[in-house]
């Protein structure tokens, strides 16, 4: 039996015993008969915060939860009446704030000397943390179960069976409601949102409302206007009903409802309803943790719908869903880490993928410990012992099945903590990745083979990832001249690679997967390679692949039969063209001859007879004649020397119709004796080409078309030159009248080296080469012809972007005469140009320099020239040259030059004249541009006021 404590005030060992008492965190009390605290240690105030002065005399019954007083009072009798020595049972104490704590009681009877009865002692533990663990723990194990129910419930329901029924009978007594229903959301046939209760479950001794008509087509506003945009959004309504609106609490209080929670139904993103948990005994809320599960059984219940919508017109595909779900391949399981540990949940494909099903989980811990490879088990008690250090990350782990075999699982877990954050079990995902790691495998077989493969290529190759290079084959190595391939690892093949010159840039992000580009070696040199690019999976991740072939020696062979096939061309109209300019050349010559001979007659007197008077209207006929057969040949040789420029590559806007007429006129003699030649152009905007390259294509069709037709009958055949607009291209046709091309050698026209004219009238290439200089400005060339009707040649052509119709030159504008009298240099190697211009110029005091140096040194003796008429190609200095000294040591006197040309230019001038904003002038001359030229800058005034 145990005595009553006594007071500190005795002798020093009582005053040590109540010392240790108080030092106790367990509380330790004693009570009267009347069940009286007469004694509490100070463990009392800490555990529910009553002071021990304020306590004690009073009931210790007033302290124990309502709920456990009568278990307890039957405790307490059971103890006076001696049936039983000491009680150990759990009771919950009410603390100070409102709230209580679960305390493991154990208590004995107090007697005194004589075995009289003087009240109870004992001890007071507190277990609240761990009663919420233990409940946290059950509550979730029973909600997974519930959970694990309800899928298995309605993966069984039939088409047309009672979806609800089987998913709200596990859901009622695993979430401890005394009610749960579903309600579907629809229009009516007013169009207004309303709901309907189409299932309930009701725990024992709650009123069903399922009958209730007030809960068929109940309207959604005004009553529930609160509840439709947060169900819309995915969230949940829930609260103790007393605080909701006066709207709600009219539908909610005559059903009995102390605390709600309502979940939404979503069917493709659309609400389609909601399920409801009612609690009418209790105004106890839903914890969080209740919530995120509740949320999972209504988004099963949404997955579910969503599959009956789409039954119909999707069976086969449902078939298959079903087929997935019963055959789930990831097994889930809950391990609870904090004592006595191991699994309290497995699911049930574990049996087929583990070999091992749930129950034999259950009943070894260690189960997993012993099944994981020697290898992973570090990784494994990391997983399961310290979730948190994993942060959602995957972890692969390799296991063994009863039969030896390895599975390998992909891991991904998360901590269950306690109420003070403790983390007390692990919640998992394992995925079977089996067949993926043989795949990766298989993978880097594949590239093994693959770089096999590439080092045995010909051509030079390399892979890309994120635009930096991973691999380079040893011809790459090789080609840019480098040792290794170490040396190019990290670097980016486009360091190598530049444009081919006149195809312009290529945006990054239109690249095209194959493409013709320079190669620039380690030396600076540079070959042309095609390169091809495809994307591929290197090292198991997203790459890309670019093969470079070499094709220098092909584009320099096609340069040189393009420049053979021109000269063909040439060839073909030489003697045309020697018709052309002898025409005119001959009454030029004849007419200055004739001036001759009047001007020593006229002029001089002779010994015999005087002066005879000169007939001056036949003198300006005769000038006039010679001055037209001048500007003939002017015109000749200005459309022969856009033909004469192979090196010249450059892609610009080009006025098609000024082509055409180059063309016409250089082939006129071609076309007379076999047809009439007929213009029909349209008004169309300028192209995008190279002038020389379009104007050999078309030079080629005319002559063809001209020889496709015989001699003798000018007057019944026609060569026809049409332009038109198609779309955002220029589509130009040569049509002709003559002997057609036979069908079956359609096919072959554009081959190299195919011709259908007789021995050594033509190559076969210039068809060939026609197709390849459209094709390579991105326009295309095709042929419609009909033997004994003529052909058809038709190019199409890019135009450039906001292209505008093509016009011809304006003349620079003819200034009056009355202008000041400037000062000009004149420099140019040939003194008869000099003195030409000298004459043209009389209006003004001009100098002549027949150098570039002796230019440079009259600029340096007197530099105040209003302009200076500069030649582009001299023996000596250059124009360039004399241009880049001027500017050098006379700044702003360059501003006043103005360049004059023959038409043979290098291709530096060329580049050069492209880069200044100075005018040139081309010989022969046009006396109207020269002067206005000049005169242009006179007026400007000074040099200094430039």
């Amino acid at each position: 039996m145990q005595m009553p404590f006594t007071r500190p005030d005795g002798t020093p060992n009582e005053r040590r015993f109540r010392q240790v008492i108080d030092t106790l965190q367990e509380v330790v009390f004693q009570t009267n008969m009347e069940r009286h605290w007469v004694f509490l240690n100070p463990a009392w105030t800490e555990l529910t915060g009553f002071p021990v002065e304020e306590c004690l005399g009073q009931s210790a019954f007033d302290f124990i939860h309502p709920d456990d007083q009568a278990r307890t009072l039957e405790v307490c009798e059971s103890l006076f009446t001696r049936e039983r020595e000491f009680i150990q049972h759990e009771v919950r104490y009410l603390t100070r704030d409102g709230g209580f704590r679960w305390m493991d009681v154990f208590v004995r009877v107090t007697v005194d000397e004589d075995n009289v009865l003087l009240g109870m002692a004992g001890t007071l533990n507190d277990i609240t943390e761990r009663k919420r663990t233990s409940d946290a723990l059950a509550r979730r194990e029973r909600y997974l179960t519930a959970l694990v129910d309800m899928q298995q419930r309605l993966l069984s329901v039939h088409t047309g069976g009672d979806l609800y029924g089987q998913a709200l009978e596990p859901l009622g007594p695993a979430s401890g409601a005394s009610r749960v229903y579903v309600f579907e959301t629809h229009l009516n046939a007013q169009g207004a949102l309303v709901c309907s209760q189409r299932a309930e479950w009701c725990a024992p001794g709650v009123v069903p409302e399922l009958a209730n008509p007030l809960l068929q087509e109940l309207p959604m506003r005004p009553g529930l206007e609160r509840w439709v945009p947060v169900l819309e959004r995915g969230e949940v309504v829930t609260g103790r009903v007393a605080t909701f609106p006066a709207c709600e609490r009219e539908l909610l209080d005559p059903q009995g409802i102390l605390t709600l929670l309502v979940l939404p139904l979503r069917v493709h993103g659309r609400l389609v309803g909601f399920v409801g948990f009612d609690n009418c005994y209790e105004a106890r809320e839903w914890d969080r943790l209740e919530v995120d599960l509740l949320f999972a059984a209504s988004g099963a219940i949404s997955v579910a719908l969503e599959r009956r919508e789409s039954e119909r017109a999707l069976r086969e595909r449902e078939h298959r869903f079903r087929q997935l779900a019963e055959n789930a391949s990831d097994v889930l399981y809950l391990y609870r880490c904090a004592p006595p540990r191991g699994f309290t949940y497995v699911s049930r494909v574990a049996h087929a993928k583990l070999g091992l099903g749930p129950e034999a989980h259950y009943a070894d811990p260690e189960l997993w410990y012993r099944n994981v490879h020697p290898e992973d088990r570090p990784a494994l008690e990391r997983l399961l012992e310290s979730p948190r250090a994993s942060d959602g990350t995957p972890v692969v782990l390799r296991f063994l099945r009863p039969d030896g075999s390895i599975l390998w699982l992909e891991h991904v877990v998360a901590p269950v903590t306690d109420a003070n954050g403790r983390v007390v079990a692990v919640e998992g995902l394992a995925r079977d990745i089996t067949e993926r790691r043989q795949v990766e495998e298989a993978l880097k077989r594949s590239e093994a083979s693959l770089r096999a493969l590439m080092e045995g290529f010909p051509d030079a190759a390399a892979i890309e990832r994120d635009g930096h290079i991973v691999y380079a084959n040893a011809v790459l190595v090789t080609t840019l001249g480098f040792e290794r391939a170490e040396e190019l690892v990290g670097r980016r093949l486009s360091e190598f690679l530049a444009d081919v010159p006149g195809t312009g840039a290529t945006p990054a992000d239109t690249t095209p997967l194959t493409s013709e580009r320079r190669l620039v070696l380690r030396d600076g040199r540079t070959r042309v390679v095609e390169l091809a690019s495809l994307p591929l999976r290197f090292d198991g991740q997203p790459a890309m692949v670019s093969i470079a072939r070499d094709v220098t020696e092909q584009r320099q062979l096609q340069a040189r039969l393009t420049l053979a096939d021109r000269l063909a061309s040439v060839g073909t109209l030489a003697a045309g063209i020697a018709h052309e300019i002898n025409n005119p050349l001959a009454f030029v010559l004849s007419n200055l001859a004739f001036l001759s001979d009047e001007f020593r007659h006229h002029l001089t007197p002779a010994p015999s007879r005087g002066v005879r008077p000169p007939n001056v209207t036949e003198w300006q006929e005769v000038l006039g004649e010679a001055c037209e057969g001048a500007e003939r040949v002017r015109q000749i040789v200005r459309q022969l020397k856009t033909f004469s420029r192979p090196d010249e590559e450059r892609v610009s806007p080009v006025d098609v119709h000024a082509v055409l007429d180059s063309v016409v006129m250089m082939a006129a003699n071609e076309i007379r004796h076999r047809a009439r030649l007929r213009r029909d152009y349209g008004t169309v905007p300028l192209v995008m080409a190279n002038e020389g390259r379009l104007c050999q294509v078309f030079l080629n069709l005319v002559v063809n078309a001209a020889q496709a037709i015989p001699e003798g009958a000018a007057h019944e055949h026609e060569v026809v030159l049409s332009s038109r607009v198609q779309g955002d291209r220029v589509v130009v046709e040569v049509r002709d009248t003559g002997s057609g091309i036979a069908p079956e050698v359609m096919g072959r026209i554009f081959d190299p080296f195919f011709t259908t004219k007789p021995v050594g009238v033509g190559t076969g290439l210039g068809l060939s080469i026609c197709h390849g200089i459209i094709s390579g400005l991105g326009g295309d060339i095709s042929v419609d012809s009909s033997v004994g009707h003529g052909s058809t040649f038709r190019v199409v052509l890019p135009a450039p972007p906001s292209a505008l119709p093509s016009h011809p030159e304006e003349p620079l504008p003819i200034h009056a005469p009355a202008s000041p009298r400037g000062r000009v240099l004149v420099v140019d190697d040939e003194p008869a140009v000099g003195r030409v211009l000298q004459r043209l110029l009389r209006d003004h005091d001009v100098e002549v320099a027949t150098s570039g140096r002796q230019a440079l040194e009259r600029m340096a003796q007197a530099p105040g020239f209003d302009a200076v008429l500069c030649d582009v190609m001299m023996p000596d200095l250059a124009g360039r040259d004399v241009y880049e000294a001027v500017r050098r040591d006379h700044p702003g006197l360059e501003r006043r030059f103005v360049f004059v040309s023959g038409g043979a230019f290098s291709v530096g001038a060329r580049e050069f004249l492209a880069q200044i904003p100075n005018p040139l002038l081309e010989k022969p001359f046009d006396e109207a541009r020269v002067r206005g030229a000049v005169e242009d800058l006179v007026r400007r005034g000074p040099l200094d006021a430039a």
